[in-house]
């Protein structure tokens, strides 16, 4: 195997080169979490494969979800049994392969006057077996008080309720760690890079042209096969080549909204049913606690997805009537974030009641596409492409199946386990000089990773102070994101880095000049680059505030 790509962007400007001069067994187009997912499988399989993502990883859907890592217990309902029984176990392989972006979180579903307590206790039973649960990851039954300790001021009359184990992620870092771990197995993987012009040779797809557009060249990438992961970007792509989905695709947009866990003080996460019937879903993430979300038929811009006041109506009116004694209103809105998912249509079936199942098809030959699924399922579906892929690659240089075993580029390894590694690396942070509640944050969202950032501090002790005294961000991590992370924009590091875009005081915006310094210089902008840097990443932000009535 060459020498891996490293992480950045002299070796970004290497990958491009490469994907130029040599015919890949496999090019992803699409750098979400099944692209990623995809590209990763393949590489530790062996085969050589390419990555190309137009915007950056986890831009779209990928860093837009309801960031849980769950078993689907809605999708009971619906008889999904097969989906709820893959999903419930890749939790296990999730939290296997990367501990420190798989946070427990556990649900409280509450029942209410007018619902059958033992038809949701039964549907947690059936759902513990599909899931193997064991001991204490079966689920327990809760009394109205025991309910009401975890979820104060929910609305009467309640009768009582179930709590189960499921898990938050990081969706944004969980996407770039899958595509670093396709890096370090071989793959090239390009991010700011746009797939146009399929190329077609005897009605066979056979590569494509691939613009760079941070550097303004093009190169010409030929494959044995390409793959078609761009999610809701789908059937674009395929009408850019004059082709047709096998599938109809219908895109659903969601939101959600976040808000101070001093305003709604939940711990975990749980259902939502308003009284008018409405549904969704509140959950805990360190000093937040965000709502959601919406579930309609979308045909607005693709790229640049957002809520409307409606949306915030809606989800705000439900959680207020969930949680009537909080009086929550639009000046508790600390942000709001939108997403559209790639689904399968299914005739006479609202977007809400559609399966979350994927669909995978190769049509024309050389060509397969694969859209819908979820967050959760991602390895599954990477499996089912390759699978699809085998009549055409043949069989894999390397050893089958490893995704579930090899641990992502973060996970923290050995007999002492994360909560050690964490507690040790907190205690260094802390001695430093960094402020308990941004170590708390670190911890969260980064694993390994701790460790370079102690490593820079002992270079230079600036790169552990903080982008400003208002953000819970540090300096060093623009360094890691430029270095290490593929980050090249502000708004890359800013959001899908960092998480300072929705998970900070304003949006992080205090911090952004000083982002924006660390990057000029180690990017090489000019000032004219830098201030529109900026300048985009205060209108990304703003397209997250409270939207205008």
């Amino acid at each position: 195997m060459p020498t891996p790509q490293k992480f950045n962007l002299a070796g970004r400007r290497d990958a491009l080169t490469r994907l130029g001069q040599a015919r890949l067994d496999l090019l992803i187009i699409g750098g979400g979490i099944t692209g990623c997912g995809i590209a990763r499988d393949a590489a530790l399989r062996g085969w050589t494969v390419g990555l190309v993502e137009k915007e950056d990883f986890g831009f779209g859907t990928s860093s837009r979800s309801s960031k849980i890592i769950h078993g689907g217990v809605r999708y009971l309902e619906y008889g999904h049994f097969l989906l709820v029984k893959e999903s419930a176990m890749e939790r296990a392989v999730l939290r296997t392969i990367a501990p420190h972006l798989v946070h427990h979180l556990p649900f409280i579903f509450p029942v209410f006057g007018g619902e059958s307590l033992l038809k949701v206790r039964a549907g947690l039973a059936v759902f513990d077996s599909l899931a193997g649960s064991k001991g204490s990851e079966k689920h327990e039954n809760l009394s109205p008080e025991e309910v009401r300790e975890q979820l104060p001021g929910l609305r009467e009359p309640l009768k009582g309720g179930v709590r189960y184990p499921e898990y938050i992620t990081d969706d944004a870092r969980l996407t770039l760690e899958n595509a670093q771990s396709a890096a370090e197995h071989g793959a090239l993987v390009v991010n700011h890079a746009r797939v146009q012009h399929l190329r077609m040779t005897d009605g066979r797809v056979t590569g494509c042209s691939v613009v760079d557009l941070i550097e303004d060249r093009t190169v010409e990438v030929s494959a044995r096969l390409i793959v078609n992961a761009t999610g809701v970007w789908t059937g674009g792509v395929l009408a850019e080549a004059g082709l047709d989905a096998e599938f109809s695709l219908i895109p659903s947009k969601g939101i959600h909204i976040l808000l101070s866990a001093e305003r709604l003080p939940i711990e975990g996460a749980t259902f939502l049913r308003a009284t008018n019937g409405k549904r969704g879903l509140a959950m805990r993430r360190l000093g937040y606690v965000y709502v959601g979300t919406t579930d309609d038929e979308y045909s607005g811009s693709l790229d640049r997805p957002r809520a409307t006041r409606s949306d915030v109506d809606e989800v705000l009116d439900m959680v207020s009537d969930c949680f009537p004694e909080q009086h929550l209103g639009y000046d508790d809105v600390l942000a709001t974030w939108a997403g559209v998912r790639p689904l399968i249509r299914e005739a006479g079936k609202s977007t809400r009641d559609t399966s979350r199942e994927d669909a995978v098809w190769v049509s024309p030959p050389g060509l397969i596409t694969v859209a819908g699924g979820k967050l959760t399922t991602y390895r599954q579906m990477a499996r089912r492409v390759l699978e699809l892929a085998d009549p055409d690659l043949g069989p894999a240089p390397g050893p089958p199946d490893r995704t579930a075993t090899v641990p992502l580029p973060g996970a923290v390894v050995g007999p002492a386990g994360l909560e050690a590694y964490h507690a040790e690396r907190s205690r260094a942070l802390i001695e430093a000089g960094v402020e308990r509640a941004v170590v708390e944050r670190l911890c969260w969202l980064y694993g390994n990773q701790l460790d370079d950032l102690l490593a820079f501090g002992a270079e230079d002790p600036s790169w552990l102070e903080p982008l400003h005294p208002e953000v819970p961000g540090l300096r060093g991590e623009v360094r890691l994101a430029v270095e290490r992370e593929m980050a090249l924009t502000l708004v890359d590091f800013m959001d899908r880095r960092a998480a300072l875009l929705l998970f900070s005081p304003n949006f992080g915006l205090a911090g952004a000049d000083a982002a924006a310094d660390i990057m000029a210089e180690a990017l090489g902008w000019d000032a004219d680059q830098r201030t529109r840097e900026l300048a985009e990443y205060r209108e990304f932000a703003a397209e997250h505030a409270l939207p205008p009535a």
